[in-house]
């Protein structure tokens, strides 16, 4: 590994407020105030991170990612339980696994789970018939937003140069952070997805 790439896991796992707007641009950051955070989000670590750091409220069209709406109508909350088919049919019982959206690649929501702060995937494709878990993200907040910061710098050269190599560096990036197809069910779709798209473009030209 070399030296750059050291800097970018070590920023990438402890993700400032300074690091993630150089990632994603000044002022691209949300930024509630504690007050304002669901009384339901009781993850201590998520908690913090949202009202210290702050997530990105940007939309990365290449790669299907939307978060703008965070600002405007805060994270959508939602019963786990329901969404991902664990409650069974006539439950009325108050819901106890909250969780909470803060962002979405295309129809995947990624949602935050409200007692661990654990990062979760929901796919409203599958929700009427039990099977709306998309499976894991990440292991918390930090961890999802890190990688997704890493994902920001690398689309100049995804989509103008050098797009193997920019996503090469990408996957070994997020594996050293835990977030390897072995741990994650996030990345790997995607890069497949942009290696399909812009690998195959670079390979095409002269």
């Amino acid at each position: 590994m070399t030296t750059s790439e050291a800097e970018l896991l070590a920023a990438a796992r402890n993700p400032t407020a300074a690091w993630l707007e150089s990632c994603f641009g000044p002022g691209t950051l949300w930024r509630p105030e504690p007050g304002a955070l669901p009384e339901r989000l009781t993850a201590r670590g998520a908690r913090a991170f949202l009202s210290e750091v702050g997530v990105p409220a940007v939309e990365l069209d290449f790669v299907g990612f939307d978060a703008t709406g965070l600002p405007g109508r805060g994270m959508w909350e939602a019963d786990l339980d329901e969404l991902f088919g664990e409650r069974t049919p006539g439950d009325d019982t108050p819901p106890g696994n909250r969780g909470f959206c803060v962002g979405t690649f295309h129809e995947r929501h990624l949602m935050v789970s409200g007692d661990t702060g654990a990062v979760r995937i929901y796919h409203p494709d599958g929700w009427d018939h039990g099977e709306g878990y998309g499976g894991r993200a990440a292991d918390s907040l930090p961890a999802l937003v890190g990688a997704l910061a890493l994902l920001a710098r690398s689309e100049e050269r995804i989509r103008e140069g050098d797009a193997k190599a920019a996503l090469d560096g990408f996957e070994a990036l997020v594996r050293e952070l835990g977030q390897g197809p072995e741990e994650s069910e996030l990345w790997a779709g995607l890069v497949e997805d942009l290696r399909d798209e812009y690998e195959s473009e670079g390979e095409g030209e002269d």
